[in-house]
């Protein structure tokens, strides 16, 4: 795959569940940016669900539609997003303008990716333009490069659809064997015909020894994604069980931790 943009950096570190850094994707500039956000900004706009809302309230109109170049599609996790203590912590958070109701939609979705995104250094990526061919963003916190690639074609005799086709992407970037610090999100060939295109996110089980994935299946997420000329995400970091979100206490979270799971 051709390499279209390639930017080296220095992953930020978790501190008490945030980095306060995000990471911005230009597609129509083909540019790649580190943003750092004011402290304030994560205790005014809390979780993947406050970061997406306010970013796209900055960027946006009410003229603004799902296609529009200057809408936003943002992947957000929270402050317990890779926190192991807590079920659940998965999770993440993709808003955007939908193709459906021309307003705000969030669509809550599981799996590896954000916690990966959090240790690469990032609390949330936004993409934002319109690419002018299709792309591959990768975020590779072990080397300390933001790649974006042309993404290969869909060969419909061997894709049998976007997790076929993401289940190689994993392979590939991974040296042809799938690993649970690698992780990406996908759309498919229905996003490219429907407002109600879904992302999926593809995660390797070690306990099962497979690909797994789950869905952003509210508001036509998965069209605004292949809309915006991109075909997947990739993340990949090794850090992700070593480090975690430390906590400013440690022993309360795992306390809290675990009566939750008594729940």
């Amino acid at each position: 795959m051709e390499t279209r943009l390639c930017l080296e950096y220095e992953p930020h570190p978790v501190k008490r569940g945030y980095t306060d850094h995000i990471l911005w994707v230009d597609l129509t500039a083909g540019r790649i940016a580190d943003r750092t956000l004011p402290p304030e900004f994560k205790e005014k706009y809390v979780g993947g669900r406050g970061y997406a809302l306010k970013l796209i309230w900055d960027e946006t109109t009410a003229r603004t539609r799902y296609d529009s170049p200057e809408n936003l599609l943002v992947m957000a996790g929270g402050p317990l997003c890779n926190e192991p203590r807590f079920p659940g912590t998965g999770k993440f958070i993709v808003g955007t303008i939908s193709p459906l109701t021309d307003t705000f939609v969030d669509s809550n979705i599981g799996g590896h990716f954000a916690p990966l995104l959090k240790q690469c250094g990032f609390d949330a990526l936004v993409l934002t333009g319109l690419a002018d061919r299709e792309v591959i963003l990768c975020v590779d916190g072990d080397r300390g490069v933001i790649e974006i690639l042309e993404a290969p074609a869909f060969n419909p005799e061997e894709d049998w659809g976007a997790l076929t086709y993401g289940e190689a992407l994993l392979r590939w970037y991974n040296g042809g064997e799938p690993d649970e610090n690698v992780a990406a999100v996908v759309n498919g060939e229905g996003s490219l015909h429907a407002r109600f295109g879904i992302i999926n996110s593809l995660f390797y089980d070690p306990r099962r020894k497979r690909i797994r994935s789950k869905q952003a299946g509210r508001g036509g997420t998965g069209t605004v994604m292949r809309t915006k000329g991109v075909r997947a995400v990739i993340v990949r970091s090794t850090l992700a069980k070593v480090n975690a979100n430390r906590p400013a206490d440690e022993q309360g979270v795992k306390e809290a931790g675990a009566l939750l799971k008594k729940v």
